[in-house]
């Protein structure tokens, strides 16, 4: 959702990337708003354009489809930053995600949350169907807030593993927290503290194979 850096962008790529391996056939709705030499060829991830693109997609999942929804962005504390073509835009808050995922509470949803401050849209996100991964708690910020390299650290960390895709929801996020960890230590980064929110009814799902759950019918 950020002009500011190619990272964005290629997270949502990389994402893409992972999700084909595993269901060929999934449908991938992508909105960008790509930094400078990077292609324009999605339309615009403004929060007007990310409202219509979860609506669309409440009137057409059913409880047995699986829905990813995966945001990759600069963010402040309680807000998810846009930007296009070097401007701010309207950002997302908590508020508005939540009412965009309101219509999915019956379907199985894994949102991911690559950004700064993310940690302060769990709450507000929590449903029994549902899993809440983000990149911070509520205060902290991820690697200080740069991303010079071709991904963020945690989208890399998390669609970036080698066999992820074999592991649970809940292994495949200890695995990116444990990199994310060991990568701040080295670089001697304040934690990020990566967050996860299993809902009850999401218990069964989270604890199986990745792949196998994306490519439930």
């Amino acid at each position: 959702m950020h002009s500011q850096s190619k990272a964005f962008r290629n997270d949502v790529l990389l994402a893409e990337q992972r999700v084909k391996e595993i269901d060929p056939n999934a449908l991938m709705l992508k909105l960008a708003n790509p930094a400078r030499d990077q292609p324009t060829d999605w339309p615009q991830a403004t929060a007007e354009n990310f409202a219509l693109v979860m609506s669309k997609t409440a009137e057409v999942a059913r409880p047995r489809d699986r829905v990813l929804l995966f945001i990759s962005t600069h963010g402040n504390p309680g807000l998810l930053n846009i930007s296009a073509g070097g401007k701010n835009l309207q950002p997302l808050t908590p508020q508005a995600l939540s009412d965009a995922l309101a219509p999915l509470n019956k379907v199985p949803v894994l949102v991911v949350l690559s950004a700064c401050y993310s940690g302060a849209f769990v709450e507000p996100l929590k449903a029994p169907n549902r899993v809440v991964i983000t990149a911070t708690d509520a205060r902290r910020t991820s690697f200080q807030c740069k991303y010079g390299g071709n991904h963020t650290p945690f989208a890399e960390a998390l669609f970036g593993q080698a066999g992820g895709a074999s592991l649970s929801v809940t292994d495949w996020m200890s695995e990116a927290q444990n990199s994310i960890a060991a990568q701040e230590k080295r670089r001697k980064l304040p934690p990020s503290q990566p967050r996860i929110f299993v809902g009850e009814e999401a218990k069964a799902w989270a604890n199986q194979p990745l792949k196998h759950w994306l490519q439930a019918r």
